[in-house]
């Protein structure tokens, strides 16, 4: 008599035919189950940069990071090239240019105008902000410093974030599950150095708002005066870097930097704040710092 077939043979050998299909093309954004929306300030920069990076890097078949950079212009070669050579793929997917990124009426149109080009696409949500975007002006003793240039810093290091920020949680507020926002803040915040009072004021205000809107993240559908809020929440909270490396920094003070403190990698700066992304939004980590071993922000030596 003839033999009947093997169907549990076949249906393993159709099984094992079908996972090295699957396991032999890339992911894409159309192919995996969820695609997350961030929005990133400050991308032209080291550390911005670097965070952009890490966080494409964390994407996963289960979860995708789509990535708008927003700022004055995209990050230049002397960012993203790898030994003087262009990278094969950008850790962005869309750049939006905004020139005027303390001005609440063109930051707002700017956003709304993109996110309006997406109504009917999976991307028209935010799930993520990050405010890294920053300067530091007016480091020489207090007498040379003008008011203009303190409130140049204060403009950029504090009202752009408070700008962003409102805008991002009427947005999140729409979300079921809420969203995050991630303030990079700095050391310098409770440890300053001389001759940095523009930037420590600046980053020691971030923390105060920072913590306010922690608060306000809570209570979303207060927050936001939102119909559509449901019971999703914002998790609000600030990353402060200690010594990073940066093509801004003179020789001379990198040198004595490495010798008496140490530097903290921008791409460790930039995983750390994957990995808080990566929490569910009921976790937050509310204050955190990353900074070399050696440097003596605490102790007396």
């Amino acid at each position: 008599m003839p033999k009947h077939p093997d169907y549990k043979y076949h249906y393993r050998f159709f099984l094992l035919i079908v996972i090295s299909v699957i396991m032999s093309k890339p992911y894409s954004a159309d192919a995996i189950g969820s695609t997350k929306v961030c929005l990133l300030t400050g991308g032209s920069g080291t550390i911005g940069y670097a965070i952009a990076k890490a966080l494409k890097a964390s994407s996963t078949p289960s979860t995708n990071w789509h990535i708008i950079l927003l700022g004055r212009r995209p990050p230049p070669p002397l960012i993203t090239d790898v030994d003087g050579k262009p990278p094969d793929e950008l850790p962005y997917d869309t750049f939006v240019k905004e020139m005027e990124m303390t001005n609440e009426a063109s930051v707002c149109s700017t956003l709304n105008t993109h996110f309006e080009s997406l109504k009917d696409s999976p991307l028209n949500r935010l799930d993520l902000l990050i405010n890294c975007a920053g300067c530091s002006l007016g480091n020489e003793p207090i007498i040379d410093v003008s008011a203009d240039t303190f409130r140049s810093v204060m403009e950029l290091n504090l009202i752009s974030p408070f700008i962003l920020s409102k805008w991002a949680m009427s947005k999140m507020a729409a979300r079921p599950d809420g969203g995050r926002i991630v303030n990079i803040g700095s050391i310098a915040g409770e440890s300053p150095r001389l001759h940095s009072v523009p930037y420590t004021t600046s980053k020691y205000a971030l923390g105060g708002l920072t913590r306010a809107l922690s608060i306000e993240g809570r209570h979303l559908s207060q927050t936001t005066k939102s119909s559509e809020c449901t019971k999703g929440v914002v998790a609000v909270c600030q990353v402060n870097p200690g010594n990073v490396r940066s093509a801004i920094m003179s020789a001379e003070e990198v040198e004595r930097r490495e010798k008496t403190e140490g530097f903290v990698e921008a791409d460790d700066i930039g995983r750390y704040v994957a990995m808080v992304a990566s929490l569910p939004n009921e976790a937050n980590v509310l204050e955190s710092t990353v900074m070399p071993t050696r440097q003596p922000l605490v102790g007396r030596g």
